[in-house]
């Protein structure tokens, strides 16, 4: 039944009943709400990042050196990226993006404060061949 009443909906009133909808479950219950959020995120973006939870996970990030934030932006990493020969087939430069950072964030202070070691250690976590595609996003939904 759901998919006839969507295909009657328009675009503006779907919108807000799904949002008004997503807000009753996440206070009806949070577990749900939270698997409810990854399923549709997972559904419009795959199992990597976009830019804009790229965005909204740097702004949460506490760094061990006391800021706050990435430390590299795309372009940057990017670049970074090209110097360690790094392809983007498993995983995007979001997913890169977030995963250097995220070493940086956790490891300053306890290993060599260069931006190749960062590179490496990022290089090394998503080229994990043991570990299934999305590795990233699977990590920051882990530890949110």
């Amino acid at each position: 039944m759901y998919r006839e009443l969507i295909d009657h909906i328009s675009d503006e009133k779907l919108r807000k009943a799904f949002i008004n909808t997503l807000a009753t479950i996440k206070d009806m219950n949070s577990e749900v709400y939270e698997c409810v959020e990854k399923k549709i995120y997972k559904e419009a973006y795959g199992n990597h990042f976009c830019e804009w939870l790229l965005n909204k996970a740097l702004a949460e990030m506490e760094n061990e050196d006391g800021t706050t934030g990435g430390r590299w932006g795309l372009t940057d990493s990017k670049q970074i990226a090209l110097s360690l020969n790094v392809s983007f087939d498993s995983f995007n430069e979001y997913d890169w993006n977030y995963v250097l950072n995220m070493m940086y964030s956790d490891y300053y202070g306890s290993v060599s404060n260069d931006t190749t070691t960062y590179g490496k250690m990022a290089k090394k976590f998503l080229c994990d061949k043991d570990a299934k595609e999305g590795k990233a996003l699977r990590y920051y939904f882990a530890m949110k």
